[in-house]
């Protein structure tokens, strides 16, 4: 448990970190009335071993991750709070990537995890639909992201 902990710590950390620091790094956040929806972007390849393999994530320099956490703004701190995710990518050719959402959580924490094939260059609108626990209006967050090879 330690070690998932740890190995999480350092997923945030190292996501938080290239969305500073780097063009392949996106992170968002979108506000609704109860809730605030924060995502991350990332090539694989910026994973540690590590951490890609305790949480099951294939690295590759033609894969990327989503992250996606919701919280409820109603609450002080604001809590992460379970919710379902679906959605789908869609490239300039109007392909369409669906994306599958599995939760991990972290003691309070819930986050929201799909992977996803990538090319070079490429850019993807991407269009989830989040569902809060106990509530049935969807979320809608939309955004586009780049992209590179690390």
């Amino acid at each position: 448990m330690v070690v998932m902990r740890k190995g999480l710590m350092l997923l945030l950390v190292g996501l938080w970190g290239f969305a500073l620091g780097a063009a392949t790094a996106q992170a968002n956040e979108v506000e609704f009335d109860h809730h605030v929806v924060h995502y991350t972007v990332i090539n694989t390849t910026f994973l540690t071993p590590d951490v890609a393999r305790a949480y099951n994530i294939r690295r590759s320099g033609n894969r990327a991750l989503i992250n996606v956490v919701v919280l409820e703004r109603d609450t002080e701190p604001m809590r992460s709070v379970p919710a379902t995710l679906s959605g789908k990518a869609v490239n300039l050719n109007q392909q369409v990537r669906p994306l599958q959402f599995r939760a991990v959580r972290d003691g309070d924490a819930i986050y929201h995890l799909a992977e996803l094939p990538v090319r070079p260059g490429e850019q993807l609108d991407f269009q989830l639909r989040i569902l809060t626990e106990g509530s049935d209006e969807a979320l809608p967050v939309r955004f586009s992201q780049t992209f590179y090879r690390r």
